[in-house]
This record gives structure tokens, C-alpha cells and sequence, in this order.
């Protein structure tokens, strides 16, 4: 058998595609597969979470196993500026994440040939794929 290293490039670019092509299948028959025991299961937490609401239940313990009540919290800022604001009258600085635009970030060093103090921009060079 050939070793990967032996074959020509365009030999290892038709291989990389024929993978990448076959474990999107195997990731889309899996998803197909899988989508009526998703679908199942979000039902019957529906049907439970409002059989517990009904109650008053915060849990429902039986032989095979527990469900419970949990809270999930999302967030999301409908007026950048109204936030900003307030986090600076109530110096409420915890309320912000720490991230950089990567795309201003590269922007601003295409327009000043230099990145913004105390930021770091690392680039790296990697092999993509595409079919012809």
C-alpha cells in the first residue's frame, strides 16, 4: 500500500476532498438518523416540564432516573450605547466580556501598518481545500 507522503499533490488534494465529502455524509446520515430521537426527546421534556409546572414540581424522581427543573440564562445587548453608559456611570466593568473585533483589529493594520497597543495578532498559514 502507498504511504500518504508517496502520492503527488494532486493526488493529496483528491484524497483531502473525497474524506472531507465522506464524513459530511456520515455527519449528515448521522444528523438524519439521529433527528427522530432529538425530535422525541424534546417533546417528552415539553410534556414533562409542563407536567411540573402543573403540579408545582420542581423534580419528578421514579425508578429509572430524575428530571428536574433548571434555568437557563441568555443574554444579549439590544442598545450598545444605553449599556455602555450604564457600565460606565455604575463602573459596572464586570458586565463586559474581554474580546477584540479580529476584522477591525486587521483593518486598522491594513490602514496604520500596525496593530492597536495591547493587542496581540497572531496569523498562521494553514491548507484549505476546494473542489474545481
Amino acid at each position: 500500500m502507498c504511504k500518504v507522503t508517496d502520492l503527488r499533490d494532486d493526488e493529496l488534494v483528491k484524497v483531502y476532498i473525497a474524506l472531507r465529502d465522506r464524513r459530511a455524509k456520515r455527519k449528515a446520515a448521522f444528523e438524519e438518523e439521529d433527528a427522530p430521537d432529538n425530535d422525541k426527546m424534546e417533546k417528552i421534556e415539553g410534556i414533562l416540564l409542563r407536567r411540573m409546572q402543573e403540579s408545582g414540581q420542581e423534580s419528578v424522581r421514579t425508578a429509572a432516573g430524575t428530571a428536574y427543573k433548571t434555568t437557563k440564562h441568555y443574554t444579549s445587548v439590544a442598545d450598545w450605547d444605553a449599556f455602555l453608559d450604564f457600565v460606565k456611570r455604575n463602573d459596572a466593568w464586570e458586565m463586559l466580556t474581554r474580546g477584540v473585533n479580529k476584522t477591525a483589529v486587521e483593518q486598522f493594520k491594513a490602514a496604520n501598518e500596525d496593530i492597536p497597543p495591547g493587542v496581540s495578532l497572531r496569523s498562521e498559514v494553514v491548507v484549505n481545500f476546494r473542489r474545481t
